[in-house]
């Protein structure tokens, strides 16, 4: 039996029910997955780093701040992971968590702007605004997250 669309874009068989998250949702699933296991591998070398080489004139003050500038990355991480993963369910927190989040980073990015342009810098804010248009408010994904 093929699965039939209902209005709340949740495919149903029968008596069982099987969200339908779009594409667009998969693959800022997938950055997450990116982003998050970029995050872990460079705080792991933070923190390697900051056990590993001195840095002269801070003694272990400079090395206690990479070693906790790496735990808060990891953690970061690691929760960047469980919101990738809460994207590709559907869980409707982890819409609204990505969403902060690119507020966030569409923030940090045009405070870079004004201390000064950088096209990289221009690109990450058009990415960060369109990922967090497209989270808040197409339609697809608002049926695709309204059950959760």
């Amino acid at each position: 039996m093929a699965p039939e669309m209902g209005t709340t874009g949740v495919a149903t068989t029968g008596a069982v029910m099987q969200k339908t998250i779009p594409i667009g949702v998969k693959i800022i699933s997938i950055l997450f997955y990116l982003v998050s296991a970029g995050m872990i591998f460079s705080a792991i070398t933070l923190m390697v780093s900051g056990i590993a080489i001195p840095i002269p004139g801070l003694g272990l003050l400079g090395s206690a701040t990479f070693i906790v500038g790496g735990i808060i990355l990891v953690a970061l991480g690691v929760f960047g992971l469980f919101v990738g993963r809460g994207l590709w369910k559907g869980k409707n927190w982890t819409r609204i968590v990505a969403i902060i989040f690119m507020a966030v980073y569409i923030i940090s990015g045009i405070i870079s702007l004004i201390q000064g342009v950088s096209i990289i810098t221009i690109l990450f804010v058009l990415i960060y605004a369109f990922i967090a248009g497209y989270l808040l408010f197409s339609s697809k994904v608002k049926a695709a997250f309204a059950s959760s």
